[in-house]
């Protein structure tokens, strides 16, 4: 269905934008570095890779809310599949080895898929195809929309917090500052595409 590549499409591409952004400080310019070709490639395949890394980050519950909230609008039982995100996020927590992932970082973000799966199921009751036409009819104001992402940020923070306080990444001064960075940059980058498609 064309209507759910849209919105698939658009929220790979913002993920995209958004991981560019934070990464632009270890983007590897062509300069005189690339006399030393095996240098050149080994940090342009680290940047790719960091690159991959947080955009997936970046869809994490999104992908899983919007797997989900296909599901169901497909006439599939929506407590089925909340139970089956909570067993797969479950199953990741299980793996996790790092400390990169915990169970308070697990159930903040179970709340901010809640919210998702709303907005995608409002979302595929658009009659439109086209990202920005879906969103205005869903969302036929600006200000409901602006309404929309300020509830979606309070659910990221929400996760974010449960990072900063439990990941085992770096030190908490460290964390704080990229998902200060991360915060910023995602309300930029959402704002932005906001007045695009309220134009």
């Amino acid at each position: 269905m064309r209507k759910f590549r849209a919105i698939w499409n658009h929220e790979v591409n913002q993920a995209g934008q958004i991981a560019k952004l934070l990464l632009d400080n270890k983007k590897v310019n062509i300069n005189w570095k690339i006399i030393l070709l095996p240098v050149f490639l080994y940090n342009v395949y680290n940047y790719r890779k960091d690159l991959r890394f947080t955009r997936k980050n970046f869809l994490f519950t999104k992908q899983l809310a919007f797997d989900a909230a296909k599901n169901i609008f497909q006439v599939k039982e929506q407590a089925w599949e909340f139970r089956r995100i909570e067993i797969k996020t479950q199953q990741i927590l299980d793996k996790e080895k790092k400390g990169f992932y915990t169970e308070k970082i697990r159930r903040k973000q179970m709340s901010e898929i809640q919210l998702l799966i709303k907005h995608y199921l409002d979302l595929f009751e658009s009659t439109q195809s086209r990202y920005a036409a879906i969103i205005r009819e869903i969302y036929p104001s600006k200000g409901n929309y602006l309404a929309f992402l300020n509830t979606l940020h309070k659910a990221e923070e929400d996760v974010i917090q449960a990072a900063i306080t439990t990941m085992r990444k770096g030190t908490k001064k460290e964390r704080r500052e990229w998902f200060q960075k991360v915060r910023q940059t995602t309300k930029e980058v959402r704002l932005a595409e906001a007045d695009q498609i309220y134009k």
